[in-house]
């Protein structure tokens, strides 16, 4: 009697719209969300994860309503006569709902991480448990809207449990640690320690089976569901609390020996980078994201091949920085983030190669103080307008302002120009020959007293700004 009735509710449930329309939403949305990202296997499962809950919540939503039909109009009366009882029927939805909903996350979760592989060079390293997570907490909304159904038969009890859940994951990064408690959590960032993500599933999934086993009991104690109670209790207590307990990153260490001792070696340690040498220049980057390293060299490369042989012989090496840790340490000269693709981030690495290039990153490692909030003011200086030129070799010139390096990180850097080093940057970029003219009067260009007004015959450009000197120069 269950086998027949679990293929008729998985039929049913394999039909539904709501739940491969969730199914469909979520890998949309998450796709368009993650859009200006290149894959990374340590966050885009995570991030994934998050949003997933909402094909949890149509999946809570529709097994609620199932478990709950037969007590609406006149299904009592109904069911009466059929050889097969209560119980029966909520076996089969909690074999064919659970089924269905883990069918669905894994096709939807699999799909999204392939769309992502296929988008481009994919860095980080996947855990495998992070999206299996997705999969238990489709599960678990199913066997939990099997209950809900079962205890509470209003069709409003499904959505107002959906609606306090829903709730508590979106404020859920406001609970620190005890946001391990429920289904999901999103808050992580790929330079942190390894997420408690084995445990957590453990503990989904024992909340699955403490919910399937509440739901059976509904109808009468029985030792069965009883012991899986008990011992779902017992497998799902300690694991909550070991994920729970979990320490955070301590912020903002102060030398290395403060750094979080689960990251210091992966950081710090002598395997640290992992380099390769790309037409002169070395590209080192944290283990597992050296797929990123050609990506990095397209913006990095223009710049240096504008630049005097001499001077691009000098050149630093290109180091991923993590964005957590290296300020405990002198930071590279040309430093890549943890993350990639927005295009502020391309610009940001242009910055920081065309900045060393022409000796502004010095300058404002001598004059910027972010503490009192003063600029290296760099002001019709001949150099500042080379520099922008050589990021113009990647990204257009443009004004000061602040650019996105990872989320709810910006950067906002410690020089100060205006529009006249821009603008004849930019006429710079138009100039036939401009490459030649520069590297041949490299040295005169990088003297920070040359002004843009003694630089403009050299470089073939006609006066259309006025460009004085700063107040207060930084030379």
């Amino acid at each position: 009697m269950t086998r027949r009735l679990l293929w008729f509710e998985a039929r049913r449930l394999i039909r539904h719209p709501l739940v491969w329309g969730a199914s469909v939403l979520v890998v949309a949305l998450q796709t368009y969300l993650s859009r200006d990202g290149q894959p990374d296997l340590t966050m885009d499962p995570v991030n994934a994860t998050g949003l997933f809950t909402c094909l949890g919540a149509a999946v809570l939503v529709v097994a609620s309503l199932a478990a709950s039909r037969e007590g609406r109009h006149g299904m009592p009366e109904s069911l009466a006569g059929l050889p097969g009882r209560a119980e029966h029927r909520t076996r089969a939805l909690l074999l064919a709902v659970p089924l269905v909903a883990g069918l669905a996350a894994t096709l939807a979760m699999g799909g999204y991480l392939a769309i992502r592989l296929l988008s481009g060079p994919a860095g980080g390293r996947l855990d495998v448990a992070e999206p299996l997570t997705a999969v238990a907490a489709a599960v678990l909304a199913a066997t939990a809207g099997v209950a809900v159904g079962r205890w509470a038969r209003w069709l409003i009890a499904g959505p107002i449990v959906v609606a306090v859940l829903g709730f508590l994951i979106f404020t859920n990064p406001s609970n620190g640690q005890a946001g391990w408690l429920l289904p999901v959590m999103q808050v992580h960032r790929p330079d942190w320690p390894d997420r408690p993500s084995l445990v957590h599933l453990v503990y989904v999934l024992a909340a699955a089976a403490l919910f399937a086993a509440i739901a059976l009991l509904k109808h009468r104690v029985r030792p069965a569901p009883a012991v899986a109670a008990v011992l779902a209790l017992a497998v799902a207590v300690p694991a909550g609390a070991t994920a729970a307990s979990t320490p955070a990153p301590a912020p903002f260490p102060t030398t290395v020996d403060h750094v979080d001792s689960r990251v210091r070696e992966r950081y710090f340690g002598p395997a640290a980078h992992r380099c390769d040498v790309r037409r002169g220049l070395t590209y080192c980057a944290f283990p597992g994201y050296e797929p990123w390293i050609p990506l990095w060299e397209r913006v990095v490369g223009p710049v240096m091949a504008a630049l005097p042989a001499a001077r691009r012989a000098q050149a630093p090496a290109v180091r991923q920085v993590s964005p957590t840790w290296n300020f405990v340490t002198r930071p590279a000269a040309i430093g890549a983030p943890m993350s990639w693709g927005h295009p502020d981030q391309r610009r940001l690495l242009a910055e920081d190669a065309a900045f060393w290039a022409t000796g502004l990153n010095d300058s404002a490692a001598a004059h910027h103080d972010p503490r009192l909030r003063r600029l290296c003011d760099v002001r019709g200086q001949a150099r500042t307008v080379v520099a922008h030129w050589l990021i113009g070799q990647a990204a257009p010139p443009e004004a000061r302002r602040e650019l996105y390096v990872e989320r709810d990180l910006g950067r906002r850097s410690g020089l100060d120009w205006g529009p006249a080093e821009t603008g004849y940057a930019t006429l710079l970029l138009a100039v036939p020959g401009a490459r030649e003219k520069v590297a041949a009067h490299w040295d005169t260009l990088m003297k920070p007293a040359t002004t843009i007004d003694q630089a403009l015959p050299l470089l073939g450009l006609e006066r259309r700004f006025t460009a004085p000197m700063g107040a207060t120069p930084c030379l």
